[in-house]
């Protein structure tokens, strides 16, 4: 015969139920934690008093309170003390969860020079701004490249500047191009905040550019007729134009106009993206008129190029087979002359102002977008006049003996 189960006894109380298990054992049943959570107490009247303080509970913060352990509702407790009312927990958790790349591998800095070096060669940015900033990205890469973007702060950015020892204008250098970086960061949603806006520009005083000498621009240039010819006109449109490494590089010859003595630098080849027209003076057409050509590229194309023939080409005679090979490395070397970086472009300043006294007319020359005041204050008494009259006089060694067409093909070898 089948035992008859004792029908429990249930209340209601606050809104909670309590069952009455057995004499002198009534049950609290709800849901904690997402869980279901009993608890039993000897008497009905210390089940309510439960239920009651449960109901306040829920009526004051809400149900998920009841979600949270003791611990939790502890540290929140904690939390919100700290914050002291400046921002909310959860605003505070999400900064916590970026900040640590939680629920994403979050993109690194080795990511982002990736692809804001990608965003600059989209946008068109010239080869030699290209290469600038490669390598400012290639160095922060080498000791940065893993940490997510998210975790670089403006402490690590100038603490990493100042331990390179970079100072002054270097330093600078950096600090804008990192800025440049971040800001695209920002942009492409890597990061919220710019860690480089933060970092200040060192207080220097002015510096004016250094000319190299007559002495220097002409040993650099004989050198370069005797042993890289295909240098010449490269370099002759740096010094005796004021033409910019790059727009040297991208001159070709249709764009040189020798009945009419002037050079048009377009705008692909100009740095500031706007055409110009120079007018030659006779030391550069007695330069340029040997290497002439209808069209193409008068000299040398790239910066790599530039870089390999100006320092690292063995100059001099090869020596014969079996002795020791004692040319110098590169163009500068051979002419015993120390590299001044846009160097002939800064002698040709100093060495037209010096001339002509006239910031304007050498403004429009450079393609000089900073004011002629720069200019003045940059050039003025650079060189003297005596000084400025041996640069024009510079004349190729060939000129005495007539035109002779250099050997490109011979040159390159």
């Amino acid at each position: 015969m089948k035992s008859k189960r004792r029908k429990i006894t249930t209340y209601t109380h606050a809104g909670i139920s309590i069952r009455e298990i057995r004499p002198e054992y009534f049950q609290v049943d709800y849901m904690r934690n997402k869980q279901r959570e009993r608890l039993g107490f000897k008497t009905l009247p210390e089940a309510k008093t439960h239920c009651e303080i449960i109901s306040r509970k829920i009526s004051n913060e809400g149900t998920s309170v009841l979600d949270l352990s003791p611990t939790q509702r502890g540290d929140a407790k904690a939390a919100f003390k700290v914050l002291d009312g400046q921002a909310s927990l959860l605003t505070a958790a999400r900064f916590w969860a970026r900040h640590n790349a939680v629920g994403t591998a979050g993109a690194t800095v080795a990511e982002l020079g990736r692809r804001w070096l990608a965003n600059l060669k989209a946008q068109g940015c010239r080869e030699t701004t290209i290469a600038e900033r490669e390598h400012k990205v290639q160095r922060l890469d080498t000791d940065m490249g893993d940490k997510p973007v998210v975790n670089v702060t403006r402490d690590d950015l100038a603490g990493w500047l100042t331990s390179k020892g970079l100072t002054g204008a270097t330093f600078d250098s950096y600090r804008r191009a990192y800025r440049a970086m971040f800001q695209y960061a920002t942009e492409e949603k890597m990061t919220e905040y710019n860690a480089a806006a933060g970092i200040k520009p060192v207080r220097m005083d002015e510096k004016l550019p250094t000319p190299l000498s007559v002495d220097a621009t002409a040993a650099i240039l004989r050198m370069a007729e005797k042993y890289v010819p295909i240098m010449v006109p490269t370099l002759a449109v740096q010094f005796f134009a004021g033409m910019r490494p790059g727009e040297a590089m991208g001159l070709d010859w249709a764009a040189i106009d020798f009945k009419q003595k002037i050079i048009r630098v377009m705008p692909e080849t100009s740095k500031v993206r706007r055409s110009r027209i120079i007018e030659m003076n006779q030391t550069l057409i007695d330069w340029l008129t040997p290497y002439r050509k209808l069209s193409g590229t008068i000299g040398i194309g790239t910066k790599s190029q530039f870089s390999f023939y100006m320092l690292r080409k063995p100059i001099g005679e090869k020596p014969e087979k079996g002795q020791p090979d004692k040319r110098k490395p590169g163009i500068v070397k051979a002419a015993g002359v120390k590299w001044i970086q846009d160097g002939p472009r800064k002698t040709f300043a100093s060495m037209h102002y010096a001339t002509n006294d006239n910031a304007a007319k050498l403004a429009s020359i450079l393609g000089h977008t900073g004011g002629q005041d720069v200019l003045f204050r940059h050039y003025r008494g650079l060189v003297t006049k005596t000084d400025a009259r041996k640069y024009w006089k510079i004349r190729p060694a060939n000129k005495a003996a007539g035109v002779v067409r250099a050997n490109f093909k011979k040159a390159v070898g």
